[in-house]
């Protein structure tokens, strides 16, 4: 009999969000520094991949009822999961950036298992495999550690993942408050969640009723353009208000002595919250607002050494994240500058994991995480300024609960009928730019089938309009920015991730000279 098991929630959510233009696909490549035995890179496949989690082998089967199975195909093979390919240039980066490009807009076969890898027979003095995914499968953790579970370390062993923490809420009291997701809730940190989700169920509820209210606004506007503005604020407001006094009215139910102490050390970061929900992020329009087309590109530029990056964000009382994202930030504004071109501020989705890496992989593997908006400042030219609004951004939303309300929202938007579900989607991905990942990788060398591995990068998908994703892969002490664009949308896409070494130089060398000036004075 056919093995099934239902999908999960967010899994579901994932698989019915593709289009042509926005495939939700992850696309990941590592190279090694020496040829790949492709024998052994089968058995590595066979025995640690496919053989050990099912979903590599089952197709994603949709029932007349409207639900979806992970179903066992009774004809896989990995063959036909696996091509060989040859580079125009194998001594070209850009020939495997381009080979990426042409696969981002390539549907996966839905007949079959929704995965499949290029093998690479030659590429700079190594080999490169490239690996398609469907984001339904698994999210970009859960892909981390699968990845490691490929990998052995220089004594031939498996290696050892890196710690990745789970991130959410961390209120200011004797409890913290954190949102697990699955099995094994109990007690007050299950009720935190299930108050958290009872008070984001009420703003998902009003999503789509949101989403017709901003059309009926933009028609308006046309026509009273005063009006409209005022009307639109006055009602966003309100209906900000009311979301957040829901979600504080739960929490003050379920958390110690009341949640007092909670609520008001994360007020301001959920009250942020609230705003970029209801009312609407810090997202400009400019060059590459528009609809995206089928003309995609990928890039990544040479890896900064990661002890540069710790040493800034050490001298300037921030996290390495601080500082990357800082100069993401300060390369965009680059970028707009050079095109001619004014941003005010642009957003991002961030994905951030709700549970914390773990070396043991369930079968099921599935998603796990939550999307939060960052927003960041690209009218700025000085790296020092973004840096401090970057930090005093990322502060206030590390104490509030953002992660829990978008989660819970992401599972009301899945029961949503087709029509309202594929709004509501368009809702709140167009409020972002794209989608920009942060991955920490392996931090000591690693070896795939033998051949050490010498560079690794990946990236999310993009939904609704956005024209971008973003990433940042920290391995064996090095950082790699990479990005993958819409090309009619984002011409010259590749000066972004070009400009980032430049902007950090930039930034170390005015961090150097602020804390010169400091040491003067005292």
């Amino acid at each position: 009999m056919t093995q099934r098991r239902p999908l999960g929630t967010q899994d579901q959510l994932w698989l019915e969000m593709d289009r042509p233009n926005n495939l939700m696909v992850v696309d990941a490549v590592m190279w090694t520094d020496e040829p790949l035995d492709w024998e052994r890179m089968r058995t590595v496949m066979d025995e640690r991949f496919a053989g050990r989690y099912p979903v590599f082998r089952s197709r994603a089967v949709h029932d007349p009822d409207g639900s979806w199975w992970w179903e066992e195909d009774p004809s896989y093979d990995l063959d036909n999961h696996v091509r060989r390919v040859e580079l125009d240039d194998p001594d070209d980066p850009r020939a495997l950036q381009r080979l990426i490009a042409k696969h981002r807009t390539t549907m996966l076969d839905r007949s079959k298992p929704l995965w499949y890898s290029l093998w690479i027979d030659r590429y700079l003095n190594g080999s490169a495999v490239v690996t398609r995914s469907h984001h339904a499968i698994a999210d970009g953790v859960r892909m981390v550690e699968l990845a490691m579970t490929l990998f052995d370390g220089p004594d031939g062993k498996p290696a050892v993942g890196p710690a990745v923490t789970t991130h959410a809420a961390r209120p200011r009291s004797t409890q913290t408050a954190v949102v697990p997701t699955g099995a094994g809730e109990t007690g007050g940190v299950a009720q935190v969640a299930r108050g958290l989700g009872r008070g984001a169920a009420s703003l998902a509820g009003r999503v789509p009723s949101a989403a017709r209210q901003a059309a009926k606004l933009a028609r308006s506007s046309l026509l009273n353009p005063v009006g409209a503005g005022h009307g639109m604020l006055a009602e966003g407001a309100h209906a900000a208000e009311t979301a957040l006094a829901s979600v504080q009215r739960q929490m003050q139910a379920v958390l110690p002595g009341g949640g007092m102490v909670n609520v008001f050390a994360s007020a301001p970061s959920d009250l942020d919250t609230a705003r970029k929900l209801v009312l609407g992020t810090r997202n400009d329009a400019t060059l590459w607002t528009g609809h995206p087309t089928t003309k995609k590109g990928v890039a990544w530029a040479d890896p900064l050494p990661l002890a540069d990056v710790r040493s800034v964000a050490k001298a300037n009382g921030a996290t390495i994240n601080d500082v990357l994202v800082s100069c993401l930030a300060g390369s965009l504004q680059r970028y707009l500058h050079a095109h001619d071109a004014y941003c005010a501020s642009t957003t991002f989705m961030v994905p951030v994991n709700l549970k914390p890496l773990n070396t043991t992989l369930p079968d099921e593997l599935g998603n796990a995480f939550a999307l939060i908006y960052l927003e960041m400042p690209t009218d700025e030219p000085d790296p020092m300024v973004v840096l401090d609004v970057v930090k005093r951004r990322m502060r206030r939303m590390k104490l509030g609960h953002e992660p829990a309300v978008t989660f819970k929202i992401q599972e009301e938007i899945a029961g949503l009928s087709r029509g309202m579900y594929v709004a509501s989607i368009d809702y709140f991905a167009n409020r972002a730019s794209g989608v920009l990942t942060n991955v920490p990788g392996p931090q000591t060398p690693v070896y795939l089938a033998g051949s050490r591995v010498a560079g690794i990068v990946g990236w999310a998908p993009v939904s609704g309009d956005q024209p971008m994703s973003l990433t940042i892969y920290s391995y064996d002490g090095r950082v790699i920015v990479g990005i993958a664009a819409d090309t009619a949308l984002v011409p010259d896409f590749e000066t972004i991730v070009d400009g980032f070494a430049d902007v950090f130089t930039d930034l170390a060398s005015r961090a150097d000279a602020r804390a010169a000036n400091l040491l003067s004075r005292s």
